[in-house]
């Protein structure tokens, strides 16, 4: 984990700054109704980053999973523009693989923008493959490349 970043449930008082990091981040951003519901499901879990390491600096990024049967999956992943490059991203891909492979899930599994090269390359380092693409997934022409980590051991998954 970086220094001085902390790790925590997000809350609904955390909305705004999560908010502006999305907006952001994306070109076509979750709502407030969206991440407010996600906190209410029991089967998502939702947690934020804090820049100076009490858990009440500046939140610095985001991450909302899934964990349904065996496997997890990562809905939504941003880090504020001035904090990017720093390891929070990879801090926050450690921690949903870690609780998948406590929760004795099979895979790791996530969407991806086809243009977006760093979040791409991101996932690749932590083991992740790509394994197919769900065309117009963000809207017309904008294509989402599937990615998924397998957790028996391999860091592959067979594509075909």
């Amino acid at each position: 984990m970086p220094p001085n970043i902390t790790i925590a449930e997000m809350a609904a008082s955390h909305l705004p700054q999560v908010l502006e990091i999305e907006r952001l981040s994306f070109p076509t951003p979750w709502t407030p109704g969206l991440f407010l519901h996600e906190l209410k499901l029991p089967f998502s879990r939702v947690r934020v980053a804090h820049s100076n390491g009490d858990g009440y600096g500046a939140l610095v990024g985001y991450v909302c999973w899934w964990l349904v049967a065996h496997e997890a999956h990562i809905l939504n992943l941003a880090v504020h523009p001035d904090y990017r490059r720093r390891g929070v991203a990879g801090t926050f891909v450690d921690l949903v693989v870690t609780d998948a492979t406590q929760q004795n899930a099979e895979c790791v599994t996530l969407e991806v923008r086809r243009d977006n090269l760093p979040a791409r390359e991101l996932y690749h380092r932590f083991g992740f493959n790509e394994c197919g693409v769900r065309r117009n997934y963000y809207g017309r022409g904008d294509d989402a490349v599937i990615m998924t980590r397998l957790l028996d051991g391999t860091l592959s998954v067979p594509r075909g």
